[in-house]
């Protein structure tokens, strides 16, 4: 793995841009750091060794997404975008989310993480009765009308919990967790991670711990995204151990 600046809260998550490293990073802390990755061939050959591409409604046929300011929605605009699940209104989200930089923003931009067992963590030794109501069945609302009812932390039948948000026009809180909104946004707040990434440079995360977003930007910003559903071989979870100490995610707060 390579060496980070000291105060780095992710040093340990940047390894070599080999489909092993990064598996054994997103097994172990659901993140991975690379560079090295320039042009979108190299993209989709670290994801097919990672495992099978998953379409999305704005990728090409191969499963690659080129996300820039098209004057578009939140996720094609020059905006704010809130740390978030990808296919959140998806039966099963995507596990991974491979995100590479063509080009940065002149200002702005910087990439946004968020990890999800940190903030179960918090919530469960602040505020146990918000994550109670924030665990159980039909928490959240995902989608339109056609999308279904989850909740921010969902078993999986791995036994791990599986994260799964948006705090945009896309989801929406059912009546029993309206009331925890503020404190759910205050608890990712806490445990956000800023990432200036320049061109080539990257990351992998767990999609069902993971949250990722980006701050707002000015002038031209391109980057290249493929969801990935890993290969059973490399051991990556479906989510989090929610009975395991917080251990590494504790380093990852803000």
């Amino acid at each position: 793995m390579r060496a980070a600046p000291t105060g780095d809260p992710l040093s340990a998550c940047r390894v070599d841009v080999t489909a092993a490293e990064l598996a054994a990073a997103l097994a172990r802390r659901g993140i991975a750091l690379f560079d090295g990755v320039g042009d979108p061939r190299a993209l989709r050959e670290l994801a097919a060794r990672l495992g099978e591409a998953v379409l999305h409604r704005d990728s090409d046929p191969t499963g690659l997404t080129v996300i820039t300011d098209r004057g578009e929605r939140a996720g094609f605009g020059n905006q704010a975008l809130a740390p978030h699940t990808d296919g959140s209104d998806r039966p099963r989200p995507p596990r991974l989310v491979v995100m590479a930089c063509a080009s940065p923003a002149p200002r702005g931009g910087d990439c946004v993480l968020v990890d999800g067992q940190a903030v179960h963590a918090f919530l469960a030794a602040a505020e146990p009765e918000a994550l109670a109501d924030l665990s159980g069945p039909r928490g959240m609302y995902f989608g339109g009308p056609a999308g279904i009812a989850g909740n921010v932390f969902e078993p999986q039948p791995d036994g791990t919990l599986g994260v799964r948000l948006r705090l945009d026009g896309h989801a929406r809180f059912s009546p029993r967790t309206q009331r925890w909104e503020d404190v759910l946004r205050a608890a990712v707040d806490r445990h956000t991670i800023t990432l200036r990434l320049p061109a080539g440079a990257g990351y992998a995360v767990n999609n069902r711990r993971w949250l990722h977003g980006r701050r707002p930007f000015t002038g031209q910003r391109l980057m290249r995204r493929i969801l990935v559903e890993p290969l059973a071989a490399w051991r990556i979870p479906a989510g989090f151990d929610p009975a395991a100490a917080p251990g590494d995610a504790a380093g990852f707060s803000a």
